[in-house]
């Protein structure tokens, strides 16, 4: 396996032209343990922003984990704390990309939850996945040694999200009293950015349906400006943030300024390039394409075979240099 900054590079150059990136010149990742912006964007200018770390599934003797709850020495935050909190600077949520290799690499690992009848360490595609900081959050309170496993069962392949090509399933919040236009985009099938929030949602609402905790009718969370939905129920469940409101306030009806400067070619801000690691665009989220099937007996994670996988280019680091 990798170290992560260069299976990002690895990936990041593999999925180009696709998508567009930029990678900064600073290295903030031991303040602020976030690594890069992720935002897809559709044609009509809706777009899904997340603050990601990168991480590794790794094993050590029989344990398989992911090192969430990871301190720099002399800081008594976890770098999950810390991501957690970063992302409130771009108002978006805070998530995780994981590295899982290939199937055989996984196949001493054991999650007792299968998927559609499939054993959870053999399916397809999950190399590169996703999922949100308050599903790791969760995991590491319900227990340590097992988080990166139970992270790992939630986790979403990238490349499902990125080329849907089934149509998603209903989500049934506890919270009542929703508005039409959240209540109809959690029950309706969704595109683009839209089914990036939805998927990215999905395991974090049915741990919060898990969860005894109460979810009436409650006030509402301090609006994001710009949010495609500004009216979210304030409901923190057993997590440390509301997690409707976070989960879905990266979900904007316009696309920021220092995405449109990647897409341009452009150099950033400071204020983005001086706290986070990179950023990478999806452009045309909402195009109607097919997911590419994985490679035979390899679960889709050809990009982190070490023996087979492409060295990462070299960088440049200039801020605002697209590839």
């Amino acid at each position: 396996m990798f170290l992560e900054v260069a299976a990002t590079q690895v990936l990041l150059s593999t999925a180009s032209p696709r998508i567009r990136f930029v990678e900064f010149t600073a290295d903030h990742e031991k303040e602020n343990g976030a690594d890069w912006l992720w935002w897809w964007v559709d044609r009509d200018g809706t777009c899904y922003g997340l603050l990601v770390q990168a991480k590794i599934l790794k094993v050590h003797g029989k344990r398989w984990g992911i090192d969430f709850a990871y301190r720099t020495r002399g800081d008594d935050r976890t770098q999950l704390s810390k991501l957690i909190g970063a992302a409130n600077r771009f108002q978006v949520p805070a998530a995780y990309v994981l590295y899982c290799a290939d199937s055989q690499y996984r196949s001493t690992m054991n999650c007792d939850h299968p998927h559609d009848g499939v054993p959870c360490e053999e399916r397809d595609r999950v190399g590169v996945s996703t999922v949100s900081a308050l599903v790791a959050e969760t995991a590491v309170g319900l227990g340590r040694t097992s988080a990166g496993v139970m992270a790992f069962h939630d986790a979403v392949p990238v490349e499902d999200i990125a080329s849907p090509d089934h149509l998603d399933a209903p989500i049934v919040p506890l919270a009542r009293g929703l508005d039409q236009d959240l209540e109809r985009f959690l029950r309706q099938p969704q595109r683009g950015s839209r089914r990036v929030a939805k998927e990215l949602l999905r395991p974090v609402q049915r741990m919060r349906n898990g969860q005894f905790a109460g979810a009436a009718v409650m006030e509402r969370a301090s609006p994001v400006t710009g949010a495609l939905f500004e009216n979210v129920p304030n409901d923190y469940g057993h997590f440390s943030v509301p997690y409707l409101a976070h989960m879905l306030r990266g979900l904007r009806a316009e696309v920021p300024g220092y995405v449109r400067d990647v897409l341009k070619g452009r150099t950033l801000p400071t204020w983005v390039t001086d706290h986070a690691g990179g950023s990478v665009v999806i452009p045309d989220a909402d195009a109607p394409t097919t997911a590419s099937p994985a490679r035979a007996g390899d679960g889709g994670a050809g990009l982190l075979i070490p023996d087979e996988a492409p060295q990462p280019p070299p960088h440049d680091h200039r801020p605002g240099q697209a590839a």
